[in-house]
């Protein structure tokens, strides 16, 4: 079908206005650089800087850089003129919408001189990041730069060629003295503006004190929370854009209709009037993002590990399972909402039922095996900080313990059902190895990642009683399976 179909260009534009707001978009010139493009960033923030420059104009296109050494989205968007659809969904169906704010692709590996060049050209104000824990070369066990990592490593030795997110920023700032660029975190990473600047002013300061007492003094890295849950593409998005909207979109971005941002507002050059796209402009970002990573990022982490292992492949199958959800609403209501302090007009108990309300949209089909990814970085945010609070308080926890069991047994690669797969995360090579040598002995499994001082911090892993839980639900899993467990969870 779609072979037959006219590609997505600005040609078709004009037969495609109502995918397009009514307002019509000039021709911006590049004002953001974001590094880490990628569906998330084309569902979230362009749309967000799209709108702001309908209602308030301003020269903030969108210069997206894929970090990684893959051009396949580059390939994509050249042949569509930077163009997309984005397909939002709720529970009473879809929308489509064509989305203009990026004006050029790179690709950091393959382009690399380029890339700095964009983002030392004067009208660059903002660099942005969606790069994902693990782009920033933040060690957990030191708080601070992984020295040890072999992409800094490199950039040290050869600063001019950088291959790390916190070499190709410093690289740009050595050049942008006069005048330096905002560079602004929009990872899921709490404190995400304080741990990047740390992590650049320690790669600057090795590199040349000088430069990192500047960049301290000069450089402002404000700390954002973003909230929209999207999946990865698949062939579906295709046809689904292609039907709604007569032409084919080789990379159209799936997204739930709900979306949210949240921005520390402090940016010396300018910004984008984000506020009037929706976003809230705050002088405090952390209490929203605490209470984002815990009660949905920790609660999707619950239902990822124990829905992999239970047969679960999408959210919202999991969450339409009385127990799954019986065991969600509970995290939500007594384990994590107690620990959150948050502003006078935020209701705990009302975000609580949107997120259940959001994980239930059978239209987005949010894989839980894309969310398992990366737990040995998502798993001290999301759930550790709970546990740790709560233990020490002497307050029960015990779905977030069994969601960390979850991911213990996650790590062995094989569902209840016996079906083999394969982990995604950056200590996949030693977690696994780990999880292989505990020969199937729970005590073995737990003690073994207990002692991985990256994730458990070595004050939370001693305790008796955390120990004592993640046994009796290693053994319950083993037993009898996720579906049990969360049977019997009360």
């Amino acid at each position: 079908m779609n072979s037959l179909l006219p590609r997505l260009d600005a040609s078709q534009l004009p037969r495609l206005q109502s995918f397009l707001p009514e307002a019509p978009l000039a021709e911006p010139a590049i004002g953001i650089v974001h590094l880490g493009l990628g569906n998330f960033h084309r569902a979230h923030q362009a749309i967000y800087t799209e709108e702001a420059m309908l209602a308030a104009g301003g020269d903030w296109g969108i210069c997206g850089v894929t970090v990684l050494d893959e051009p396949a989205m580059q390939d994509a968007l050249a042949a569509q003129d930077n163009l997309y659809t984005v397909l939002t969904s709720d529970r009473d169906g879809l929308q489509a919408r064509v989305v203009r704010s990026i004006r050029r692709v790179l690709v950091a590996p393959r382009q690399q001189s380029e890339v700095i060049a964009q983002m030392c050209d004067p009208r660059v104000r903002i660099v942005s990041l969606t790069v994902t824990e693990k782009g920033y070369c933040y060690d957990a066990r030191t708080g601070g730069l992984d020295f040890a990592h072999p992409f800094i490593v490199h950039d040290l030795a050869h600063p001019d060629q950088p291959k790390s997110v916190p070499g190709y920023l410093v690289a740009a700032l050595r050049q942008r003295r006069t005048n330096p660029f905002t560079v602004l975190s929009c990872d899921n990473l709490a404190h995400n503006g304080t741990i990047l600047r740390k992590v650049v002013l320690q790669f600057a300061t090795a590199l040349d004190p000088e430069l990192g007492e500047w960049i301290a003094s000069s450089v402002h890295f404000p700390s954002t929370m973003v909230d929209r849950i999207v999946p990865a593409t698949t062939d579906d998005t295709r046809e689904r854009v292609a039907a709604m909207t007569g032409v084919f979109d080789a990379w159209p971005v799936p997204g739930e209709a709900f979306r949210q941002w949240v921005i520390e507002d402090d940016f010396p050059l300018g910004r984008p009037a984000w506020e009037k796209a929706g976003a809230m402009l705050v002088d405090d970002v952390i209490p929203y993002e605490l209470a984002k990573l815990r009660m949905l990022n920790g609660t999707h982490s619950t239902m990822a590990y124990l829905g992999v292992l239970a047969g679960f492949e999408t959210v919202d199958a999991a969450i339409a399972d009385p127990d799954m959800h019986r065991l969600i609403h509970h995290m939500m209501t007594h384990e994590i909402a107690p620990t959150l302090t948050v502003p006078a007009d935020f209701d705990r108990l009302a975000y609580r039922d949107q997120l259940l309300t959001r994980y239930a949209n059978p239209n987005l089909k949010h894989r839980t095996m894309q969310i398992a990814s990366d737990g040995s970085l998502k798993l001290p945010p999301r759930l550790l900080g709970v546990i740790s609070e709560r233990l020490a308080a002497g307050l029960p926890c015990g779905g977030a313990i069994l969601a960390v069991a979850a991911w213990m047994r996650f790590l062995l690669r094989r569902t209840d059902a016996g079906e083999r797969y394969e982990i995604a995360d950056p200590m996949a090579a030693r977690l696994t190895a780990l999880a292989d040598a505990s020969e199937g002995d729970n005590a073995r499994l737990m003690e073994a990642l207990l002692g991985v001082a990256e994730i458990f911090p070595a004050a939370l892993s001693a305790r008796t009683d955390l120990r004592q839980l993640i046994g009796q639900n290693l053994e319950l899993l083993s037993r009898q399976g996720a579906r049990e467990a969360l049977a019997r969870f009360r």
